[in-house]
């Protein structure tokens, strides 16, 4: 059986050059809160991204694998595509440490997108903060961006950096360009949300170019797109 890891390099291999950023795991270590980058989030914000982000663990038949989310309503997750494909269970975790149940997940069948529904909606929870806004159209070229994720599957950590440009990416079946960034993300951050100076999401985290390392991000038009049209999901089968 091949590993999750492996079946991540034939996948980048498929897309020309493009790393996939889910992270295969044998576990995944409960949140450090403590270990959060507050660098670049000193002032205050509206919503503060850190409280709406999520951290995902897959379990497919291929092995585990972590990734990153966020939470856009209260019972609605936006992730990546490869997060969750084939996934047989989703565990989900705040950065505060509570677990919420998932009801179901669907995947974009033209973008590396997927939405994950909740058992309970969150006001039925504790432990669960805010949900993201998203902005109203993509960043431009210079803008300044901040991505937000679980790299390794650890801790919540938050980089800056800026739009570079934005890349056509026909492999990966995107509806338009992707963003590249020279912001910094690792495996685990798949899935996390890419946010504006005002925390607004402008995009969703998925991928490094191998030839640059720059980050690659699904802008928030295409994700806007996914959303306004449910016909443009399937539900995801366990492998």
């Amino acid at each position: 059986m091949s590993s999750t890891s492996e079946r991540l390099r034939r996948a980048a291999a498929a897309v020309a050059g493009v790393a996939l950023i889910a992270l295969a795991a044998a576990c995944v270590a409960p949140p450090d809160t403590e270990a959060i980058n507050t660098s670049v989030l000193d002032d205050p914000v509206p919503v503060d991204p850190r409280l709406y982000t999520v951290r995902i663990r897959s379990e497919t038949c291929e092995g585990i694998g972590v990734g990153s989310g966020f939470l856009i309503d209260d019972r609605t997750i936006v992730t990546n595509r490869h997060v969750v494909e084939g996934a047989e269970r989703l565990d989900v975790e705040t950065s505060e440490g509570t677990s919420l149940s998932v009801d179901v997940a669907s995947q974009g069948l033209l973008a590396d997108l997927a939405v994950v529904r909740l058992d309970d909606p969150m006001e039925e929870m504790t432990g669960v903060g805010d949900t993201a806004e998203l902005a109203a159209s993509n960043p431009e070229r210079g803008d300044a961006i901040r991505a937000v994720g679980y790299p390794g599957g650890g801790a919540l950590v938050v980089t800056e950096g800026q739009v570079e440009d934005f890349k056509a990416d026909p492999r990966l079946g995107n509806l338009s360009k992707v963003i590249r960034s020279e912001v910094e993300i690792e495996p685990g951050s798949s899935g996390g949300p890419a946010v504006d100076a005002a925390d607004r999401v402008v995009g969703v985290i998925y991928g490094i170019e191998v030839s640059t390392e720059k980050s690659l991000i699904v802008p928030v038009e295409t994700l806007q797109r996914l959303l306004d049209e449910p016909e443009g999901v399937e539900t995801v089968e366990a492998c």
